[in-house]
């Protein structure tokens, strides 16, 4: 078998780790800092187009109160079926 020897000071070990997990949060740091970045501008996004939203609401009504538009009456079906009972007439089947 070969035997490879590999000797490193510990202290030079120490450095290595202390250097790649300082470059690991680095790198760590900068992704959040973007995912946040893209966060808030979503959020931006979001309430300009509430905004919006809002202000074609406003102008919705102010055109309507301006037209002056009433809602037609609603007819239950109950009240028409009355109607149409009184309307025609009653035919007896036959057996008195």
């Amino acid at each position: 078998m070969i035997d490879i020897e590999f000797s490193i000071n510990l202290l030079t070990l120490f450095l290595v780790v202390l250097i790649s997990a300082f470059i690991g949060y680095c790198f760590r740091s900068r992704q959040i800092r973007k995912k946040q970045l893209k966060i808030q501008e979503l959020r931006k996004e979001i309430v300009y187009n509430h905004a919006q939203i809002l202000e074609l609401q406003k102008e919705t009504v102010v055109l309507e109160s301006k037209l002056k538009i009433t809602q037609a009456p609603v007819l239950t079906l109950i009240t028409a079926m009355k109607d149409y009972e009184e309307e025609t007439p009653k035919v007896s089947d036959g057996s008195m």
